[in-house]
């Protein structure tokens, strides 16, 4: 099994030709190349100690991984469910520099806090105000604009302005609950107002949300990394054997 199906299905039908050129065997040092006989599809592997090189088609990425089990990086990858996400966190260059905004994910999960919402009772027309100030815009596909959109959404949030006196008042607007404490709102002695939500809805934790995904050609060279360890191991049993 493996994350990104489509992409394990990709690599399958880019290199089910595939042949093996062993140009490099020295215990821990090797260099593998797998060459498409239809096609373009290249993929390299070299390794040594605690490190692994994938290269070819689809880029070049060094994994470096210290453990008690990764002298042969190889091992690390031997019949392990290929997980891209996970993975990218082995990168010499850190996890970020194969990682990019996913709309979809985006989009998943405002439909997921709405649905939630309204299940709790959020205010009327919530489905249809975040369908045409968000999920209909033109600018989802620019992370900083979506967050943006996300960030600054609200429906029928009320605001009250309550004085330590008892006094208070509810706008619709926050500037207008801040406008009462300056200018409506003005007893005399030592009193202090603060201004509060109440009621509405409004996104929240919008910082905490995971809206990344790793790039495609990072996927892809995981499985196909995968699929060749499996290959060369497969060639070193049959000449075993034959031995």
């Amino acid at each position: 099994m493996s994350d990104y199906p489509e992409i394990a299905d990709h690599v399958a039908r880019d290199v089910k030709d595939g042949k093996l050129v062993e140009l490099r065997e020295d215990g821990l040092y090797r260099h593998v190349e797998f060459k498409a006989l239809q096609g373009w599809t290249r993929i390299i592997l070299v390794t040594w100690p605690y490190n692994l090189l994938v290269a070819g088609s689809h880029g070049s990425y060094h994994f470096e991984r210290f453990g008690p089990d990764t002298e042969d990086m190889f091992n690390w990858l031997r019949g392990i469910r290929v997980e891209p996400d996970r993975w990218a966190s082995k990168l010499v260059n850190g996890a970020d520099s194969v990682r990019e905004y996913d709309q979809e994910r985006l989009v998943a999960q405002v439909k997921a806090e709405v649905a939630e919402a309204v299940k709790d009772g959020a205010p009327r027309g919530l489905r249809s105000a975040v369908r045409e100030q968000i999920l209909e815009s033109d600018r989802l596909h620019s992370r900083d604009w979506a967050m943006q959109m996300v960030y600054d959404f609200e429906h029928g949030v009320t605001y009250r302005a309550e004085c330590t006196c008892g006094s208070f008042k509810d706008h619709d607007g926050q500037d207008d609950a801040y406008r009462w404490e300056f200018y409506r709102h003005r007893p005399a002695g030592d009193h202090t107002v603060n201004v509060r939500e109440i009621g509405g809805f409004a996104f929240s934790d919008v910082g905490d949300w995971n809206l990344d995904k790793v790039n495609y050609h990072f996927a892809y060279q995981c499985h196909a990394a995968s699929w060749a360890i499996g290959q060369y191991d497969a060639a070193r049993k049959h000449a075993e054997v034959a031995a």
